[in-house]
């Protein structure tokens, strides 16, 4: 369900035409130089990331890194697909950002619920926590560091930065970890103890 709503979030980014967060924004933007589709593109990154993360720490590989591997770069072709079918293209400025914090708040849910889910994190969302446990940092800092410099590479390869881009590489991190503390951790807790009765 995390992938899901992470996917859903990022088609809603994606029509607001404002800059995505800045992973897909770097792979929009490479895929496009190379003539490829987003969906292989992102597979490829995110294999290339995965092998960081099993050297780094193997024990955040779980299926739910294989599914986000695997997944993510296709539904959101799929979803803005049916955005586009459904809604058109949004051209003005209130309803481009009506899209963004839409966007934003289902996009840093889904990231949140899939994370408390502990079943494995998807390669670029273990770079944060396992940067984190080796310099004792707080995650939320070392994650706007990453995705700022993932941003600036968005940037270089002509990836669709806006200043949503810039929001989300300073709020997605803080956004995660509300969602985390007030929302998903106790939907976990409640979903565990139905099972134990």
């Amino acid at each position: 369900m995390g992938i899901l709503i992470i996917s859903i979030g990022e088609a809603f980014l994606k029509a607001a035409n404002l800059g995505m967060d800045p992973f897909t924004g770097l792979n929009l933007g490479a895929s496009k130089l190379l003539g490829m589709g987003l969906g292989n593109f992102q597979l490829i990154m995110n294999l290339a990331l995965f092998v960081f993360v099993v050297f780094a720490n193997f024990r955040m590989i779980g299926i739910g890194t294989v599914l986000n591997m695997v997944l993510v770069g296709y539904e959101i072709q799929f979803f803005s697909g049916i955005y586009t079918t459904l809604f058109g293209t949004v051209t003005s400025l209130p309803m481009q950002l009506i899209n963004a914090i839409i966007g934003l708040l289902i996009f840093s849910f889904g990231a949140s619920m899939y994370m408390s889910a502990n079943l494995g994190m998807a390669p670029y969302d273990g770079i944060a926590p396992i940067i984190t446990n080796w310099t004792k940092i707080r995650y939320r800092v070392i994650r706007v560091i990453q995705d700022v410099a993932f941003m600036v590479a968005a940037y270089l390869v002509g990836g669709p930065i806006g200043f949503v881009t810039i929001i989300i590489a300073f709020f997605t991190g803080p956004l995660i970890e509300f969602w985390s503390d007030q929302v998903n951790s106790k939907l976990l807790n409640r979903i565990q103890s139905y099972h134990q009765k």
